[in-house]
């Protein structure tokens, strides 16, 4: 059996939605698992509502979407764990291709498929996936670290799963993180175990929704996996062999981190970072990276001058997630 987690805070707009997509899967051995993280919307009410033994709901004080998951894997009977956002949704295939997966790489510690992302246009796209072989292949990803430092990342929390025993092991979401709570477990996770990742497009990732922590820029001047690296270094947490790699991924977050910081307005910290960031990765790494980032933020950064210029702008016209 696989156990489907979702927490859910104010997308009453969406959950019915993303439970069809749940009970229209193709292998329907799951539970469900629902985590009202204090919803003051029609959310629980709409969940309450599906007459389905293999849904449990469970409430809790608002405590964050970190603090949400893990009181649902908590109460996991499954040996696999898969996520989904209340307002994202799975094709018909995905738990079977997470299956399938788990059959052929049964010592992975995280499986993933591709996806695909509805912005706020409703525009349907692909993300570009680096470093990996051609689809439609699957299989164990060549360099995890590599894939997500260079390209859109190969996972996601609505199409990932991972085993129970491997959440436990590493410790679940870390709590009190507002955004990259999920990078930084698939991190910790990929840094002890292989990845499993398949083309074939098992979600759909819905920017569209309404309410989306992606929407609100936040001061955040530490990636949550930026702090578990550095309490890891010197460590032997850490295989020689993932670490070139790994700096690569680092740098990619660092650079991801000054651009945040634009977005916010921050622009003193966005030059302090981008100084560290001259001054302590080498060279190749800078210039395989920066090129684009740079593009991005000058786009960005000519939407501001526009939005000071056109109070009507939209707060949520912002640029995509970067893409190489």
């Amino acid at each position: 059996m696989i156990s489907v987690v979702i927490p859910l805070f104010n997308k009453g707009s969406h959950i019915a939605k993303a439970l069809q997509s749940v009970f229209a899967q193709s292998y329907q051995d799951f539970e469900v698992i629902i985590v009202n993280d204090g919803s003051t919307d029609r959310g629980p009410e709409i969940v309450r509502s599906v007459k389905d033994p293999r849904v449990t709901v469970i409430d809790q004080l608002n405590a964050g979407v970190s603090m949400a998951r893990n009181r649902g894997i908590e109460a996991a009977r499954g040996e696999l764990l898969a996520f989904l956002d209340a307002d994202d949704e799975w094709r018909p295939d995905f738990l079977a291709t997470i299956l399938r997966l788990h059959d052929r790489y049964p010592d992975a510690g995280l499986y993933a498929s591709a996806y695909q992302i509805l912005s706020r246009a409703n525009k349907m796209t692909d993300p570009r996936f680096k470093a990996l072989p051609s689809p439609p292949w699957e299989g164990i990803i060549p360099s995890y670290f590599r894939s997500a430092a260079l390209g859109m990342p190969p996972v996601w929390t609505s199409a990932s799963c991972a085993p129970l025993r491997v959440l436990v092991e590493v410790g679940g979401f870390k709590a009190g993180k507002r955004m990259g709570e999920d990078v930084d477990l698939w991190g910790r996770i990929a840094i002890r175990y292989p990845v499993a990742f398949s083309f074939q497009k098992g979600a759909v990732y819905c920017k569209n929704a309404e309410n989306r922590a992606c929407m609100v820029f936040r001061r955040q001047d530490e990636h949550p996996f930026l702090e578990t690296v550095e309490t890891w270094r010197g460590s032997e947490n850490i295989p020689e062999k993932i670490k070139k790699d790994l700096e690569l991924y680092i740098c990619r977050l660092r650079l991801e981190n000054v651009r945040q910081h634009v977005l916010a307005g921050n622009l003193e910290r966005a030059r302090e970072l981008s100084a560290l960031i001259r001054s302590k990765w080498t060279f190749p790494i800078r210039q395989l990276l920066w090129g684009s980032y740079l593009n991005s933020i000058t786009r960005i950064l000519w939407r501001l001058r526009y939005q000071l210029s056109h109070p009507g702008f939209s707060k949520y016209d912002r640029e995509e997630p970067y893409q190489t």
